[in-house]
């Protein structure tokens, strides 16, 4: 029998369609419903309810769900404005809830979210990249002591998808300070959704918080980013707590800009060398008579391909031209948490972590539109 009940908050077009089916897959856990709160657009509503059919499991009110003992872990990936609200009340019922980033739309909906889980008692985690291989290689070699004294730390997330080329010609966007909406059909706020995930490398890396942001936005690829007046790409450069410099881009580049997912890599530099570690290395790089990857075909409800829902609709042709030799499981964040949900230990980016990054984000958003550097 199952240690852990599981309820899904979301559904289809969320990442929950890969986290539901990762705890899924550990035997220490059950899938016991896919559940969100009442009075949800049609829309939301019916892809919540299509994931729950998918699985195989009830769709049920979330105030329902909270109330029976059965139920253990929260999986929560209700659409970004929602989630301080959402996870508040999870963390309140003393329910232990995984997180999808980034945490909040709002610094003041990351607080809400880290002080009920602090509250409550409940162990807590938000998915980031620092179970990947290739994070705990850079790890490693940080806290081993060949790198010397860290000089500086770079950071790229910039995901492989969408068709470039087609923002039109003389978009210049200014950028403005957070307006609280995230959710969109066609695309994303790209350092809000992709920096999360360097911000967070760097920040578990060094163990330092940032004191100064200096960033910048822009749209640079896609047409579905510049009619939503969104970024697709920004970057930041990052004062530490003990003057280390950090940087990072984040953002989507196109889906034949890379061999695989795209460049998922950090650059060390330390007094005794530099060191790069990457999602793609060590690789195998194969040529054969395959036919070449090209842009898949745009899916009407999702052209930037962000679900695999809606990628299994279209049926892009593979990427096999580089093989990676230290793949990361599918599921290795959420085995984590399941982990520390076992023996009572505390995560390694909690919700508490994740307030910082949201602050990041939003200096960084407030950085990009007055052009100046933003302390924290």
């Amino acid at each position: 029998m199952a240690k852990f009940g599981v309820v899904a908050v979301g559904g289809n077009r969320t990442h929950l369609e890969g986290y539901a089916r990762s705890f899924v897959a550990d035997p220490r856990c059950e899938l016991i419903a896919v559940a969100d709160e009442p009075g949800l657009p049609e829309y939301r509503e019916g892809l919540n309810r299509l994931l729950a059919s998918e699985l195989g499991v009830p769709y049920l009110q979330l105030e329902e769900v909270l109330a029976r003992d059965e139920v253990h872990i929260m999986c929560i990936c209700a659409d970004i404005e929602r989630r301080g609200r959402v996870a508040r009340l999870c963390a309140g019922a003393g329910k232990h809830i995984y997180l999808d980033k980034p945490l909040a739309g709002s610094v003041e909906d990351a607080r809400t979210i880290a002080d009920a889980a602090d509250a409550a008692g409940v162990v807590n985690q938000m998915f980031t990249q620092v179970t990947t291989v290739w994070a705990s290689a850079a790890r490693q070699a940080l806290d081993s002591g060949e790198m010397g004294d860290l000089l500086a730390i770079h950071c790229d997330m910039l995901m492989a998808k969408g068709r470039p080329g087609t923002v039109p010609d003389g978009t210049v966007r200014q950028e403005r300070p957070s307006d609280g909406r995230f959710t969109f059909v066609e695309a994303k706020r790209e350092l809000f959704d992709m920096g999360v995930y360097p911000i967070s490398l760097i920040t578990w890396l060094t163990g330092q918080r940032v004191r100064t942001v200096y960033g910048i936005t822009g749209n640079y690829f896609f047409k579905e980013h510049a009619a939503l007046g969104v970024e697709d790409f920004g970057a930041l450069v990052l004062t530490m707590e003990d003057g280390l410099v950090a940087s990072i881009t984040a953002g989507r580049i196109g889906a034949t800009s890379h061999p695989r997912s795209g460049q998922q890599r950090i650059t060390m530099i330390g007094s005794s060398g530099i060191a790069t570690f990457s999602e793609g290395e060590p690789h195998i790089e194969v040529f054969n008579d395959d036919p070449p990857f090209d842009t898949p075909t745009v899916h009407p409800f999702d052209p930037m391909s962000m679900w695999s829902s809606t990628t299994r609709d279209v049926q892009p042709r593979a990427k096999n031209r580089w093989l990676p030799l230290n793949d990361t499981p599918e599921n290795s964040d959420i085995q984590a948490f399941i982990d520390c949900v076992d023996s009572g230990t505390v995560p390694q980016v909690t919700a508490r972590d994740a307030v910082h990054h949201i602050e990041v984000i939003m200096a960084g958003y407030e950085s990009a539109a007055s052009g100046e550097p933003v302390d924290l």
